[in-house]
């Protein structure tokens, strides 16, 4: 038996329940498998696919498809049919079909024709749907001719691969219906569709057209529909997953009038839902290859080799050291076929900085990849920081890299658009789900339980918001404790209901960074669809890497256009000798980081003091433990201690292993060594503690089960290893408190050392391009620091443009504020004054008058410049001025 029309969240606001819980019900219920056949699109199946795999039932690839005899781009009218793919050549078919749909025959639905399902049926099998499918509505006219021409038709497309859908359930009114048009139709349409389908040798198949998967699940999804603007009634009360029993039972109670032995036909219908799961194979997406563009022709690996060569040359690193680490890198590279990987991003990294875009130096774990560095992909050089290539990449870990980079903002879509330029037909951008998180959830369940009284809200949002733990909600759990009992009595079940819905997509729309390439045509991976104008893949970033699709990610960070223009200014560029300047630590230690990436808040500051940062390792370990984990620990506390009293835990069993950060264990890389080396973990093993430690998306009993077979194999390796068991409980336990990935602490440590570089040798500069691109309720907090430290900052005015500048006063470089930053001066006001400046200065108050446009000036905005001295054209007045306000800030500098 299988559900074989079913919709789950993919269908918006129809289908309801996460392919994972419904792939676990269909193995709880008996199912051999459980099929997709959302509304339109293919945004469902390979997390249905990966969710089937888990559990171990078969997996059938399908759609609902919107579909009419031909399209003409104008008939609002559209019908329902199923598509399935039986195998790799049906599922790329299915791609083919439903891309099409969505870029080239989209009228308010992607809509398919028998055109589209003529040239490419192969592989897939066709199923007839529910009532709104073609030859339903066509019987439900009374167009029997019409019903069965086109019956004939996709007997014709489709042979023996096309089946009637007979769906034994009562159809319904929709609440507030005039007319009674539902009685009785789904029974008329059943009996002439089996009579049709019996002259022309077609096999039929129940089908439920399920919608949600338990028969509890009912009241939420009404719920969901109601979110939606729709009332459901009792319309879909039966659309739950049904036993076969249950289907069959339906059947007979139907239509039992009808024939003789309707239980051996309902029988015999089942028996062919089984023929359909027979037909389709279990691994299809488990076929495709990862395949990428090859950039250099044949010998993409010689020149990958050429260019490391050539950059560790230009670095100044061809050492012995370098040269056998790169060795060791390219091997792991081209054994796993990432070459053309390191090519690809070598390439989109060179044109970026070719087109003056500023690119980050690294985040995440590539920064361990000692070959990004001499590719110029990353500036981290891996040996410097004692960092192992391992935890980016190894022979026995298949999975694709990630190379996260940071691009300017502003620019990094000319990036994107030079990717899926490059590599047309084989790239696209990345779908994204947003889902329903606790406010906007909740926003939405009130308009719907009833909850009116802003008391009675901010009273459930504090419950459900205190009982989400880790981004998991384990209504099991909660639904013990007496509030809970409580909130769902007085507010129509609205735990449960949040439960149900608590990250359920709520819409799709286009990822920011991600954009997928492949070396085959994309289509052969995933369907494309539309979003916000924009063509991306139909699975998101996670899904794609499942299916062997490459991602890139270009991220945007503000902080590299500080970066950029710091560097512009200066004429000055991040070298590595600055991780060693005494002076630019000294500032680290005193916790003088306004305006420093990473360190602003007075939580990093406070954790800078505390552990006298005096060298780069204490600027990676305090981005690391600026963190709201480690500082409910105390680890920054435990970590100055230790320092303090380094003889003291020079014994600990892990010292070896945590040197650099003084025995205390903060980094992935020091949990892996620990566990490879004390506790003789396989690589498996390694990458299940490093994800238990993150601790995403996982039940909390499920992590305390999975720490507790870690722990057993950790007691056996360090036994062989001499350690007694308590030992090793006391090594385990420590692992456990905390871990964070050094490679994108010195990622990220490196822009933040820059950055105080330029604020140690190049203050007024520092601060002018720190001021600029500050947030409005930052700047006059940084103007303090700035005028404290020694600088001085004119008063904003009308000839010194909107922004923040840098201008020569009484012969020095000084920083002139924005009359943008001036209240009720907005920033249409303040570009057309700039604009009008631009032609010349102002000369006096009447000729600024005169000049400006009168309707973006008016009197509000006049009366804003003249208050704060923007209109004053007499210099000495002015300079007094100028003076009394440094001088206030200078005092405010102080005393903060």
């Amino acid at each position: 038996m299988i559900d074989l029309h079913r919709h789950d969240e993919f269908s918006l606001f129809d289908g309801f329940g996460k392919p994972i819980q419904l792939a676990k019900l269909a193995l709880d219920m008996g199912h051999k498998a459980l099929s997709t056949s959302n509304h339109g699109s293919s945004s469902g199946l390979a997390e249905t696919y990966f969710a089937c795999k888990e559990v171990g039932i078969k997996s059938i690839l399908g759609v609902e498809a919107y579909f009419q005899p031909k399209f003409d781009g104008a008939s609002v009218k559209r019908y329902h049919l199923c598509l399935f793919a039986m195998n790799l050549a049906g599922y790329k078919n299915l791609n083919r079909i439903l891309t099409i749909a969505n870029l080239e025959q989209m009228y308010y639905k992607p809509i398919v024709d028998f055109a589209l399902l003529e040239k490419y049926s192969e592989g897939l099998i066709c199923t007839s749907a529910c009532v709104g499918g073609f030859i339903n509505q066509m019987i439900a006219v009374g167009d029997m001719k019409l019903a069965e021409k086109a019956l004939k038709k996709y007997k014709a497309i489709f042979g023996a691969n096309f089946y009637i859908e007979i769906q034994p359930y009562k159809l319904h009114n929709k609440p507030g219906a005039e007319v009674d048009t539902a009685t009785g139709l789904q029974e008329r349409v059943n009996t002439k569709i089996m009579q049709l389908a019996r002259a022309n040798k077609v096999k039929c198949i129940l089908t439920s057209d399920s919608h949600y998967g338990a028969k509890a699940d009912y009241d939420s999804y009404c719920k969901m529909h109601k979110m939606s603007g729709h009332e459901m009634g009792d319309t879909y009360s039966e659309r739950y997953m049904p036993t076969e029993e249950e289907i069959i039972e339906r059947f007979v109670k139907m239509h039992g009038k009808e024939f003789e032995d309707p239980y051996r036909i309902a029988k015999k219908m089942v028996a062919n839902l089984d023929e359909i799961v027979d037909k389709c194979e279990a691994d299809i997406l488990d076929q495709l290859p990862l395949k990428l563009p090859t950039v250099q022709g044949e010998d993409s690996l010689g020149t990958l080799i050429k260019e490391v060569k050539r950059g560790l040359k230009k670095k100044g690193k061809y050492t012995k050291e370098a040269i056998a680490r790169c060795k060791h890198e390219i091997d792991v590279i081209s054994h796993l076929g990432f070459v053309d990987y390191f090519l690809i991003v070598q390439d989109y990294v060179k044109w970026t900085k070719e087109q003056g875009i500023m690119v980050g130096p690294g985040r995440g774990s590539v920064c361990n990849s000692l070959t990004a560095y001499a590719l110029d992909i990353t500036n981290i050089d891996s040996l410097y920081f004692n960092l192992d290539f391992d935890r980016f990449m190894r022979m026995d870990k298949k999975k694709v890299p990630d190379v996260d980079l940071d691009f300017e903002t502003d620019r990094r879509h000319e990036v994107i658009e030079y990717l899926v330029k490059k590599y047309e037909g084989f790239s696209a951008q990345v779908v994204s789900y947003g889902l329903y998180k606790v406010d906007n959830l909740l926003n939405d369940l009130f308009k719907v339980c009833g909850v009116e009284e802003v008391q009675d809200k901010l009273m459930i949002k504090k419950f459900l918001k205190d009982n989400v733990k880790e981004e998991i909600f384990d209504y099991e759990e909660v639904q013990k404790k007496i509030e809970c009992k409580m909130l769902n009595k007085q507010f129509d079940n609205i735990v449960k209901h949040f439960s149900k819905m608590y990250k359920k997509i709520k819409y799709y729309g286009t990822h920011a960074a991600g954009v997928a390439i492949t070396g085959a045509d994309l289509i052969d991976y995933v369907a494309l669809e539309k979003h916000g104008g924009k063509i991306v893949t139909a699975y998101d970033l996670g899904n794609l890497e499942l299916i062997r699709v490459v991602k890139f990610d270009i991220l945007g960070l503000r902080t590299m256009s500080v970066l950029k223009e710091m560097q512009e200014l200066t004429g000055e560029y991040f070298e590595y000798s600055w991780c060693e300047d005494e002076k630019i630590m000294k500032e680290f230690g005193k916790g003088n980081t306004d305006g420093i990436f990473q360190f602003e808040s007075n939580g990093a500051k406070n954790i800078l003091q505390q552990i006298e940062a005096d060298c780069v390792e204490d600027i990676l370990a305090g981005s690391a433990l600026n963190r709201p984990g480690p500082m409910s620990l105390k680890m920054p506390e435990a970590y100055a201690n230790n320092k303090r009293n380094l003889e003291d835990v020079k014994s600990s069993p892990w010292f070896r292993y945590s040197k650099e950060t003084y025995g205390t264990i903060i980094y992935q890389e020091q949990i892996v060594k620990i566990c490879r080396e004390i506790g003789k973990y396989e690589w498996g093993e390694v990458d299940r503690i490093l994800k238990v430690l993150k601790g995403r998306g996982r039940a909390i009993k499920f992590r305390d089960r999975e720490i507790a077979e870690l722990k057993v194999i950790f007691y056996k390796g360090a036994k062989a290893g001499g350690y007694s068991k308590k030992e090793a409980e006391h090594i385990f336990n420590v692992l456990l408190i905390y871990s964070f990935n050094k490679g994108h602490a010195a990622g990220y440590g490196v822009i933040s050392i820059e950055q105080m570089y330029y604020k140690v040798y190049h203050p007024e500069k520092f601060w002018y391009v720190t001021l600029k691109y500050a947030k409005k309720e930052d700047r006059f907090r940084f103007e303090t620091i700035y005028v404290r430290d020694g600088g001085i900052v004119l008063l904003p005015h009308v000839n010194f443009g909107s922004m923040y500048k840098m201008v020569k006063f009484e012969g020095e470089d000084v920083l002139s504020a924005g009359i943008s930053n001036i209240k009720n001066v907005g920033e249409k006001a303040a570009a057309a004054i700039e604009a009008e400046r631009k032609k010349g200065r102002f000369k006096s108050l009447e000729d600024f008058l005169e000049r400006v446009p009168k309707r973006q000036i008016n009197a509000k905005v006049i009366r804003a410049l003249q208050e704060s001295g923007a209109l004053e054209f007499k210099k000495s007045v002015y300079v007094e001025r100028i003076k009394k306000y440094n001088s206030t800030l200078y005092m405010k500098g102080l005393n903060r």
